[in-house]
């Protein structure tokens, strides 16, 4: 049986690519936004954010406090490397989503088990005049000098989706990407900045991003505990850890929900967790779903922020919640 050792959540935005001066101007691209969604599931222009209070929002928008995020982002991250390091796991279930870059609305699944014995992410090829954060961004999702292509643990895969079968989930199964494209930005993060290339992943892809096939927080709650059980039952490894990619809030910054959210994996109050309503979870807020999958997975073990660092980058309050934790 293998024994799930360890659980890591991280965000994936592009600021954690960025240095400092391209936060401002990244952030300039939020008024193109056509909705938002806050805490209270209410959908708002950038406008209407403008026109709310920010109290103390201005002094967060300085390039010292963005130099001072990049430094505690990057610790984290680093952090969460080390950590994934020192577990010396066989094998790591991503649990990520997918924002119209594979799966598309001719053929859009809740929940998707890659089967395909590699994953490619390829060179990184920014255009010549490109402004400087579109080549971070570039370079930050990308590999560097040559593309690579990642193993994917095809026996695991398998046995995880014959188990989730049994369990009552359809699941949609895929063993190739449908074009030429690099893996999703959701498997491509974690490989360029925590994830070596030899550890063996099966990813699944939560469609938390689009209507009307979004699967409902607690239903990914249920998943996360029937993959739980999966790897469990596999007799052919012996360590294995799972890693949430995505979130927290965004594209308007909620501070106070995220940390709410942070406190409930680490009470395991899973019930407060499954009950956030729908009209939250939309847009990037979504990706919360891929947390809670990976906590009912990890229920039996601790969690722990390592950081959370509010990403703000416009005067309207838009920007991304950062946020890094272990489960161990």
């Amino acid at each position: 049986m293998a024994e799930i050792v360890l659980g890591i959540g991280t965000s994936h935005s592009p600021l954690l690519s960025f240095s400092a001066t391209s936060w401002e101007p990244w952030g300039r691209r939020d008024s193109q936004i056509p909705a938002f969604h806050d805490d209270g599931g209410t959908v708002l222009t950038y406008d209407d954010l403008l026109a709310r209070p920010h109290p103390g929002l201005a002094e967060r928008l300085d390039l010292a406090v963005y130099e001072d995020n990049v430094v505690r982002c990057r610790a984290a991250i680093d952090q969460l490397g080390a950590t994934l390091r020192d577990a010396r796991l066989d094998a790591l279930v991503v649990v990520g989503d997918d924002q119209a870059e594979h799966l598309h609305s001719d053929n859009l699944p809740p929940i998707l088990v890659y089967h395909g014995a590699t994953l490619r992410n390829t060179v990184a090829d920014p255009p010549p005049d490109a402004p400087a954060e579109i080549v971070e961004l570039i370079r930050g999702y990308h590999e560097p000098d040559v593309d690579v292509d990642y193993p994917v643990h095809v026996e695991l895969a398998h046995h995880v989706i014959s188990h989730l079968f049994d369990a009552g989930f359809d699941v949609a199964t895929s063993d190739r990407l449908p074009r030429e494209r690099a893996e999703g930005h959701a498997i491509q993060f974690p490989h360029r900045r925590i994830v070596g290339p030899e550890l063996p992943i099966v990813p699944i892809l939560l469609n938390t991003y689009n209507p009307p096939s979004q699967p409902r927080v607690g239903r990914c709650f249920q998943l996360g505990s029937a993959v739980a059980e999966a790897l469990r039952a596999y007799d052919g490894l012996g360590r294995v850890g799972l890693l949430a990619s995505g979130g927290l809030s965004h594209f308007v910054v909620l501070e106070e929900f995220d940390r709410r959210v942070l406190q409930a994996l680490a009470d395991k109050d899973h019930d407060w967790l499954c009950a956030i309503p729908e009209a939250v979870l939309q847009s990037g807020t979504s990706e919360i779903k891929n947390w809670v999958t990976v906590a009912a997975a990890c229920a039996h073990l601790d969690f722990a922020p390592i950081d959370y660092v509010p990403g703000y980058r416009t005067p309207a309050g838009t920007g991304t919640g950062l946020a890094f934790g272990v489960w161990s």
